[in-house]
């Protein structure tokens, strides 16, 4: 098992991007268990009026789900602590594929976090990026709100293969204004849990390895659920995911729950 090491800040990630020196660098570290943020990649007002839109559609319109495949509708679903998944979780999700057009456009604006964790990976920039799946792969934005009181993500560990090494997470939600505890971790090799949240702003986004056991910790647990206030933690990941049926690439493994 691999575990989080150093912490480090890239403050422009625009003097990375075109650089493949410092990609290379990059890789090499997050391959060996360092944990990267890149700082202020989305403005955090577009990052609110999200939040908000994505709360109406919440709000406002039954949740399903739709298993990833060519051509599937972007979806909102709960997740709460459902036997079904392959990792434990107690969340709402909204999903957005390449193919499907959107109001914010969110492939366009989250274009940079894309490419950058696709040349972290070693791949061209736009792989994944299209309106067909590639490798039996797709890129699959997936937002994801933790309520008070009852939100959180068991530990798990994420496929690294040929479509990814790091699985970036943007940061939503602010600790400290829009939760007072608990939040994304990930785990050292003493045992200790490197708190994301602690570290981020709204707009940063964090890169690791995706082997590392990493999980979110209870949010504001003791609080009042409410699931319709979207009070809480927020976050979107940067996800390239398998194809349904896709045997060749492994599952993310619950660390928490061995059944």
């Amino acid at each position: 098992m691999k575990y989080a090491k150093n912490v480090k800040f890239v403050d422009d990630y625009r003097q990375i991007i075109d650089n493949p020196e410092e990609i290379s660098r990059i890789r090499e570290d997050i391959k060996a268990g360092d944990v990267y943020i890149f700082k202020r990649l989305v403005d955090p007002e577009k990052i609110i009026k999200i939040r908000e839109y994505l709360g109406g559609v919440g709000r406002n319109s039954l949740p399903n789900y739709h298993a990833i495949k060519a051509g599937a509708p972007n979806f909102h679903r709960l997740n709460i602590w459902d036997d079904r998944a392959y990792v434990k979780g107690c969340f709402h999700q909204f999903v957005f594929f390449p193919w499907n057009q959107d109001v914010f456009n969110f492939f366009q604006l989250f274009r940079d976090g894309y490419y950058l964790k696709n040349l972290i990976n070693g791949l061209p920039r736009d792989k994944f990026l299209g309106a067909e799946p590639e490798d039996d792969c797709t890129a699959r934005l997936s937002f994801q709100f933790y309520p008070k009181a009852v939100g959180g993500l068991n530990k798990h560990s994420d496929p690294v293969d040929h479509h990814q090494l790091t699985v970036p997470l943007l940061i939503m939600s602010k600790k400290g204004v829009d939760f007072t505890s608990g939040g994304m971790y990930v785990e050292a090799e003493n045992g200790e849990l490197i708190f994301g949240d602690d570290l981020c702003d709204i707009g940063d986004v964090l890169f690791f390895n995706a082997v590392i056991p990493h999980g979110v910790m209870r949010i504001d647990e003791g609080k009042s659920e409410d699931w319709l206030s979207f009070e809480g933690r927020w976050m979107m990941i940067f996800a390239t995911n398998k194809l349904a049926g896709n045997a060749s690439i492994s599952d993310a493994v619950d660390l928490e729950n061995k059944s």
